[in-house]
């Protein structure tokens, strides 16, 4: 039999409904078998005795009818209340697959291939909610309801009833020779599935990338070969799985077969009457039916077992930032930052990304980053958000160490601003009450004048209502910032962080946004990111990362009078001049 302790659990939500569906089963297999027992009476009645009672028929054959009634209700039920049971699992997997998710934050969703988490949150679900709704409850069923059948032919005639009950039991003893087999395959294909769907959902979300381009070609070669892989896997899957269906089927019939050669015998030689001889033929059939209705169900069971490998490893991860054992103050006004010799290595890296950093942002200020790409800017971000905690050193607000707030306290006393700006399909109100679920119209129409950008959506013919498409796509690039800005303004936090907010803009909108985001920083602690020295030129204090090393701090105009990679910037900005 398929069954983990660990899959189990995922079931004790809907034990009841569970519970249940294999009462329903057992019951349908017990009106199967007093089905049979009441047909055979009518016939011994009818045909068989030596006096034949026609008008005696009518007592069993009612019976019959109405056992055959309430079968087709029971099993009816049976099939409703196992897809109550699958959609009960299936809905609070999903909710706390979706709850663990947003615990473990995008420091652990981004070292992973979205299409392989979406298989497991969609895909895997399914084949869970199939394990459980259905092959679960079939296998209390063909345990139990077998050894009640075989009883009862053992009843009727002993030897049947020996050899029928053999071949009940080798039914299932032959299936762990197979098991190895079948999860091996079962993996494989669960695998090809996870690449297969992760390769076609980035092929979907970078189409526009791969015209321009001209890759489609190759990146549809390479679709070609995870297709053929999982046609394989699948292939090589159904195999095994058709194997393992023979076998079961060869030893039901020829436990049918010979149940019934030896009643037959025993009948010829007068140790069993006709009537006998039937229903031990019906009953054998019968007690074989819950084993092939799980084999019907084998399937889905391995399945169920190979996608419960990837559900378990993400109900299992760790949080790049652990829960804060202790609960700090929640940060309400501008905080001082501090970073006291900080040192992070992403995991799997060779080396730190930040190594020994050490800066102060003080109350209400603005600290710009500068460095080139990859000197370790995206990652103080990272963990300023808690996103990641340092492997040494400490980052402190206002004293306190991030380590010791919960890191939804920590999320919250954070606004930000990035260069790659995400809005959701849906309107712009919905996306603007993201920061701030309880935002009026009226709330809404004076961060947008904050922004800079009520004119345009009050021109837009559904105004706030207007839906902006994936990722925003109906907007232009400006026009999304100042959307995002417009919902940081709303969240109101008091740490602003701005990560490149204006480099996919040009000058005059760039101009814009920088009034925008003046108006933003007003009153907050503000750490800005940027390579474009427009945009740095406000800051109080400016931090020079290279290689995830300080290598310059101080203001702006001191690091401009030195010759270092501050003085290098400003000068190559302004056409070589200091």
């Amino acid at each position: 039999m398929l069954v983990q302790r660990r899959m189990l659990g995922l079931a004790r939500g809907a034990v009841g409904p569970m519970a249940m569906t294999a009462l329903l089963s057992l019951s349908a297999s017990a009106a199967g078998a007093g089905q049979a027992v009441a047909l055979v009476e009518t016939v011994r009645r009818a045909l068989i005795s030596g006096a034949p009672d026609p008008a005696g028929i009518g007592g069993p054959l009612a019976v019959t009818g109405l056992l055959v009634v309430l079968r087709s209700l029971l099993l009816w039920g049976r099939d409703q209340s196992a897809n109550w049971t699958a959609s009960l699992v299936q809905a609070w997997l999903r909710a706390r697959l979706a709850e663990r998710l947003l615990d473990l934050g995008p420091g652990y969703t981004v070292t992973r291939p979205a299409g392989t988490l979406r298989t497991t949150i969609a895909d895997g679900v399914e084949a869970i909610r199939a394990y459980v709704g259905f092959y679960l409850p079939q296998v209390v069923v063909s345990v139990g309801g077998p050894l009640v059948i075989v009883a009862i032919l053992t009843w009727q005639d002993p030897v049947a009833g020996a050899l029928a009950g053999v071949c009940v039991v080798l039914v299932p003893a032959s299936r762990p020779l197979w098991r190895r087999i079948m999860g091996t395959r079962s993996q494989r294909h669960w695998i090809a599935y996870e690449n297969f769907s992760a390769r076609v959902l980035d092929a979907l979300q970078g189409m526009t990338t791969l015209k321009a381009l001209g890759a489609t070609g190759l990146y549809g070669n390479r679709l070609r070969r995870d297709a053929l892989a999982l046609y394989r896997a699948t292939m090589g899957d159904l195999a095994a799985s058709s194997s393992v269906y023979v076998i079961s089927a060869f030893l039901m019939t020829a436990g049918t077969s010979l149940a019934v050669v030896v009643a037959a015998i025993r009948y010829s030689t007068g140790h069993l009457d006709a009537a006998g001889l039937l229903l031990i033929a019906w009953l054998t059939a019968e007690a074989f039916r819950p084993l092939l209705e799980l084999q019907n169900y084998w399937h889905e069971g391995f399945h169920g077992l190979a996608a419960g490998k990837g559900v378990f490893a993400l109900l299992d991860a760790e949080p790049p930032a652990p829960a804060a054992p202790t609960t700090g103050e929640p940060v309400t006004r501008p905080p001082r930052l501090a970073l006291r010799e900080v040192t992070f290595t992403y995991p799997g890296a060779a080396r730190p990304a930040l190594r020994d950093v050490s800066l102060v942002v003080e109350p209400g200020t603005t600290l710009a980053i500068s460095g080139r790409s990859g000197s370790g800017k995206s990652t103080l971000v990272n963990l300023l958000q808690r996103y990641f905690d340092p492997a040494t050193g400490r980052i402190l607000a206002d004293g306190t160490d991030l380590r010791d707030l919960d890191r939804d306290a920590v999320r919250a006393m954070t606004a930000v601003v990035s260069q790659d700006t995400y809005l959701f399909h849906g309107t712009i109100a919905e996306n603007l009450r993201l920061a701030r679920p309880d935002a009026d119209l009226a709330t809404l129409r004076q961060a947008a004048r904050r922004a800079r950008i009520f004119d345009f959506v009050d021109a837009l013919p559904d105004g706030f209502d207007t839906v902006v498409g994936e990722r925003g796509a109906r907007l232009s690039g400006g026009e999304r910032q100042r959307i995002a800005i417009a919902r940081a303004l709303l969240k109101d936090a008091p740490v602003l962080i701005l990560d490149e907010a204006t480099s996919a803009v040009d000058g005059e909108t760039e101009a814009a946004l920088r009034e925008a985001l003046a108006e933003l920083r007003a009153g907050r602690t503000t750490i800005m990111i940027a390579h474009r020295l427009s945009s740095l030129i406000d800051a109080d204090t400016v931090a020079v990362l290279d290689d995830g090393e300080l290598i310059e701090y101080g203001s702006p105009a001191d690091l401009a009078a030195q010759s270092g990679a501050w003085s290098e910037l400003v000068a190559a900005q302004n056409g070589g001049a200091p």
